[in-house]
């Protein structure tokens, strides 16, 4: 007979990281977009031409948002794992 040893351990939920950069890019693009249409309009350019250089600056700063959160969020998981 042997004797066996039981780990009770608790999962760590640790979030995705492309998820999160996906859905930050998508709401800079959102983002963007609005602030092309509600924001200060300058007539001397066409409105594509506008919206495309906004969303050049909104979606990779959103995407950068969104691996921030995920980034914290997973350090958030490791400092509750360990207690």
């Amino acid at each position: 007979m042997t004797d066996e040893e039981f780990y009770v351990t608790n999962p760590r939920r640790a979030p995705k990281y492309g998820r999160f950069m996906f859905v930050g890019a998508i709401l800079g693009a959102l983002a963007g977009v609005l602030l092309v249409q509600f924001g200060p309009s300058a007539s001397l350019y066409d409105l594509s031409d506008v919206t495309f250089a906004v969303l050049l600056f909104t979606v990779p700063f959103g995407f950068f948002v969104g691996a921030l959160v995920a980034l914290l969020l997973d350090r958030r998981s490791l400092k509750r794992s360990s207690e």
